[in-house]
């Protein structure tokens, strides 16, 4: 894949979609990947008894689709891949999730139900599974994970992709103490569960929720600001980090740290806005 469509790619993570595809099928499958070209409905000539058509970006590039990727994973439940690229919008991609953005979930044996956007994606996997969920049933645990996802989409991510982009040196402290102060939720969440996970043993929805975002913080912060978490401020997180990344379904659903810089090279020279999540003017 060249680097345009790479791009091309994770730019439809947050704003939209469109022509080529490829499509694989299974829970981390082996087999062959089918291309399938043309600029119209990709889901022609998927299996129609597919229980979960899942629809993402190629390479892996978006985080948001990253967390269903997960998350099927983890609940074991079968699905085929649909990787989208391309611009302008199609109206075929339009049909399954108007927003335009990845992820979407949509389910041929249930009259062709569709769902999108990460959050809603993933506890519907967690109620649609039966032998396992991301999502203990305790009324006050499911509140703790729902708030610290809700601290990364509108608190945390917002902080780390400020200071990446950020090209003032001189706000580059405050940024950074800002972010900092947005990942004390989380060192203070595994503290007080003690870990290994954001809620304790069982690895949930939060953990799924933040992990891609921390991944590529770890990444890229290191290649542009030269920015380490400090163990003596984040050695809970440090750890949390590598207990994730162990998880066969991460493995999965990540790209390599060559191909992450690769990829964000070209939004920090353009000064990307990220969907809204990059705050410098």
């Amino acid at each position: 894949m060249t680097m345009k469509a790479l791009i091309t790619g994770l730019i439809s993570c947050s704003i939209h979609l469109t022509t080529g595809f490829a499509v694989s099928t299974g829970r981390f499958s082996t087999r062959p990947t089918t291309e399938l070209r043309g600029g119209y409905d990709a889901t022609i000539g998927a299996d129609p008894s597919t229980p979960i058509q899942f629809f993402t970006l190629p390479g892996n590039t978006c985080p948001y689709a990253q967390r269903t990727h997960i998350a099927l994973g983890e609940l074991g439940l079968p699905f085929d891949i649909t990787e989208v690229s391309g611009m302008p919008k199609p109206d075929w991609y339009l049909k399954i999730n108007p927003r335009g953005k990845v992820p979407a979930l949509r389910i041929p044996t249930a009259d062709n139900a569709v769902i999108y956007e990460s959050a809603i994606c993933n506890e519907f996997l967690c109620d649609h599974a039966t032998a396992q969920s991301l999502m203990p049933a305790d009324p006050f645990i499911r509140a703790k994970i729902r708030l610290l996802n809700d601290h990364c989409d509108n608190v945390f991510a917002k902080t780390q992709f400020t200071y990446l982009m950020n090209k003032d040196d001189a706000k580059d402290v405050e940024l950074c103490k800002e972010m900092e102060n947005a990942l004390v939720a989380y060192e203070d969440a595994l503290k007080e569960s003690k870990g290994p996970y954001l809620l304790g043993e069982d690895f949930t929805l939060a953990d799924v929720h933040a992990f891609p975002f921390l991944q590529r913080l770890v990444i890229t912060l290191k290649h542009w600001k030269d920015y380490e978490l400090p163990n003596d401020k984040f050695p809970n997180i440090l750890t949390w980090i590598d207990s994730c990344a162990g998880r066969e379904s991460v493995k999965e659903s990540s790209m390599s740290q060559e191909k992450t810089i690769e990829l964000y090279e070209r939004f920090v020279g353009a000064d990307y806005k990220f969907g809204g999540l990059n705050k410098n003017k």
